[in-house]
Order: C-alpha cells, then structure tokens, then sequence
C-alpha cells in the first residue's frame, strides 16, 4: 500500500468512528472533531460517497443561504457485526448494522459443556440462521467478536480457561471455522464496552462495571477507556483474597472473593446445606439438591425463602468487602453492577452497598454512586459486537 492510500485509508477510518458516535453531522461538526483541515474532510466525505459508506441527508437547520446545511451519516447497510458472548448460562447473540444500532438479539442455553470442536459446530449453525433470518449475505458480514469467560488474553486471542487448543489460538480456529475476521475478548470487559457504547451512562470516565453471576469479574473505564494492563488480564476481581485459611478456590488459591460470593459459591453452599438436612422453598420443585442451580436459589428467594435469602445475604457481605478495596484503590465516580445476581438487588445489592461504605475510606466513597446495568444479559455481546466494529470498519 502505498503512503498517500494508507493516509487516505486512515483518514477514512477516523470518520467512520467519529459517525458511529454521532449519528448525523455536518462537515463542520466532523472537521472539529476530525485531526484533519475541512477540505481534506470534504475529500474523504465525496470518496465515501462514492463508496456508499455514508449518506447525505438534508439538516433540519436553514443554513446562513437559506438553504438546509447537509449533513451525513453511516449508510446502516454497508456491512454487520456480529457480537456473541458465551455465558455459563446463555449464549447471547447480537448483529449491530454499520451505524451500531442493534437490529437482531437472541440467546440459547450454554455451550460452555461442550468441546471446542462443538462450540464451534454450534455457533456456526446459529451464525447462518441469524444471517438467514436478518436477510444479511455472508459477504456483509465484517466481523465476529466473541466474549468468553475466565482468563482471556484479547491480546493473543486465547482463552485459559475455556476452549483451549493445542496447536492454535481459540481466535484463529473460530476464524478458520467461520470464514471470517474474528475477535476474542473477555466476558466483563466485554460488558463494561456494553456499558460504555449503549447503556445510560455513556459519559463515563472513571467508572468500575462489576459482573456478579456464576464468577466475579471487573471491568476498569479510565479516562473514558477501557483498561487492560500489560497482558490484558486486569480485573480479576473474583481473586482477591478475603478469608484467611478459607475454601480452596478453583483457581488453585486459598480464600478467594469468589469462595464466598459468587453463583458459584451461592449454589454450592446451598447444595451442601440441603444434603445436609436444611430446610428451604427449593425442596418443593426439586428434590435432588445436586441439581439445584443458581436460578433456582434467586427465585427461592423472591418468593421469601429465609434460607435462600439468608445465604444470598451473607454473599452480599463479602461482597461489599471486596468493593470497599475497590473504592479504596480507584475512587471511582460510579459503580455498575451487572449480571444474573442483579435480579435480586434486595438480597445483595444493598447490603455490599452498606458493607462497601463501612469499609472504604468516607474522602473516596463518599460520591460514588451505585447503578445496576440497564443492559440485562445483552451487554457482552453488545460491547464484544462494537469493538470488532471499531477495529474493522473499513477493510
């Protein structure tokens, strides 16, 4: 590529972001948020009309002529993106068009059981439906991003705790297999990408997204950005060490966070207390205690189980513990927690709430403010879908 296409290339690129921020804009309004002069932005607005990426549109503003000031905006259906995050309890897919908006959301129970082979199988099947069943050619299809749970290096595109390969990286494989550029990130950082680009707060600046379903997880925004440390694996929030001489973790460390609040924690306390003679609500629809989940203990305790209730309340203890190291160390502006434990804010929530301020200094806890995601189970797959979007909108 020759100097002049890759400046050309490049000015192109840092349009089409500045558009999918902004939904409509004037050449002026692009220049003054553009690093280029008004006829070089004038030049790259008349090559992307020609290329049908954007769109001229008349303003509802009269110009100083009297006429209307035009403005332009991303043509929705010069390409797609495909965001999936695969959950421990759901696989959810989203396709955003080329303006990021979000035009189709579904989700199936998890793969995660499965081998990689099968994942991949899965996917695949459910990745031509969707196409099928939005009207959308394979060759529209810019891009897929997939968010996993546990460790994940995005930088590599591997993932050491799920859906490991020997010989190649998980990213490569699924690109292989799906005939397309692939992008892999980590669930939570995923969701708080989620957070950034679609949920009501999208000026955040110093903000933490907190994950609390069947692991704990966290997502740092600085200065507007997501934060991911020297190998991309910052966040493990679920790790830090709360009881000394405490359970074994699976991670292989003593008195994790997550040994004692977290889904999993949750469920294998109750199953453990039920073998044990306790009494509890979940008796009447299941009998078996090894097949209680963690669904099944939230909607216990919606329906006033004390026992449910009960241990929901001590998770949400340990669980403001650990948020009080947080507030400690980040100062953050907010604190947005998302996942499946959200649903049952009353157990939980309020009490880490309480737990976070009696543990945190009152100089940096005492503006932070506490939201739950307006997302639901859709912020993984909505962030992992926008940055694929951001880092191939022009090929």
């Amino acid at each position: 590529m020759t100097l002049i296409k890759q400046k050309r290339n490049e000015r192109i690129i840092e349009i089409i972001k500045i558009l999918m921020n902004n939904e409509k804009m004037t050449l002026a309004e692009i220049t003054k948020k553009a690093n280029q002069s008004l006829p070089k932005v004038t030049e790259t607005i008349n090559l992307m009309k020609e290329s049908n990426i954007v769109i001229e549109i008349d303003s509802d503003n009269i110009a100083a002529m009297g006429r209307p000031s035009q403005k332009f905006k991303l043509n929705s259906a010069y390409g797609y993106f495909l965001g999936i995050d695969l959950g421990r309890i759901h696989t959810n897919f989203v396709v955003l068009d080329y303006s990021q908006k979000k035009i189709f959301e579904n989700h199936i129970p998890t793969l995660l059981q499965l081998d990689t082979k099968e994942v991949a199988n899965k996917l695949g099947i459910n990745i031509n439906q969707i196409l099928r069943e939005v009207k959308i050619p394979k060759s529209k299809l810019m891009g897929i991003g997939v968010s996993i749970p546990g460790i994940v290096n995005s930088i590599m595109g591997t993932s050491e705790t799920y859906l490991k390969l020997e010989n190649k990286t998980i990213q490569e494989y699924f690109s292989e297999q799906f005939k397309n550029i692939v992008r892999i990130e980590h669930d939570v950082k995923s969701m708080a990408l989620g957070e950034i680009y679609y949920g009501k707060y999208t000026d955040l600046k110093n903000a933490l997204y907190l994950n609390f379903g069947w692991g704990l997880g966290l997502g740092i925004i600085f200065n507007g950005e997501l934060y991911y440390g020297k190998d991309s694996y910052c966040g493990e929030f679920g790790h830090i060490p709360v009881i000394p001489n405490g359970e074994l973790c699976y991670c292989g460390k003593i008195g994790c966070l997550e040994t004692v609040s977290s889904g999993r924690a949750i469920t294998k306390k109750v199953r453990d207390k039920i073998s044990g003679g306790a009494s509890s609500m979940i008796l009447n629809n299941i009998t078996d205690p090894n097949k209680i989940e963690a669904l099944d203990i939230l909607k216990a305790a919606n329906k006033g189980d004390q026992f449910s209730i009960e241990i929901l309340e001590e998770a949400g203890k340990y669980l403001g513990i650990g948020i009080a190291m947080l507030i400690n160390i980040f100062n953050p502006e907010k604190i947005i927690i998302g996942g499946t434990f959200t649903q049952v804010a009353s157990y939980i929530l309020d009490i880490a709430k309480s737990n976070a301020m009696k543990h945190s200094l009152t100089q940096l806890n005492k503006n932070v403010q506490f939201q739950i995601s307006s997302l639901s189970n859709s912020s993984g797959a909505l962030g992992v879908a926008r940055l694929t979007a951001i880092e191939n909108c022009y090929k």
